[in-house]
This record gives structure tokens, C-alpha cells and sequence, in this order.
């Protein structure tokens, strides 16, 4: 019966963890963790500079002609 209590408690225990950190990281922006390794923002005002992020906002506010590039080599620009 113990054994039985202890199995619970570990399976209550993950699930309660795995819930905390699946919230924990929902909260995060689109520029930090969530994004796929070497995405990246470019702007044409900007030359030669990469912004760390995976969406149109990662940039900089003045930021004119962005694209956001993925790990591929795909390009999207972002809109105005």
C-alpha cells in the first residue's frame, strides 16, 4: 500500500511540475527562449546587424525594410 502511495505521489508531483514550467514558459516573449535557434531580425537601416528573436517586434522600433530570417535561409518581411 505504501509503494502504491509513493507511485502516486511521484505521478502527482511531474504533472504538477510539468504544469508549473509549461506556464512558467507561456509567459516569455517571442524575442527570448521560444524561438528556434538561429532565427533572427534584420533591418535595412541596420546594416549588418542580427536581432535575437522570431517575430516582427523583436527589432528595433525604428527599424524600416525588417525581415525575420529563420535557420533555413526563408526571409519574411515584416509588415509596415
Amino acid at each position: 500500500m505504501a509503494s502504491i502511495n509513493l507511485s502516486l505521489a511521484v505521478v502527482v508531483a511531474f504533472f504538477s511540475g510539468l504544469g508549473l514550467l509549461v506556464m512558467g514558459t507561456a509567459g516569455e516573449d517571442e524575442c527570448g527562449f521560444l524561438c528556434v535557434d538561429g532565427t533572427y531580425v534584420s533591418c535595412a537601416n541596420y546594416p549588418g546587424q542580427q536581432f535575437p528573436g522570431c517575430q516582427c517586434i523583436c527589432g528595433p522600433r525604428d527599424g524600416h525594410d525588417c525581415f525575420v530570417h529563420g535557420p533555413d535561409g526563408s526571409a519574411e518581411k515584416c509588415p509596415k
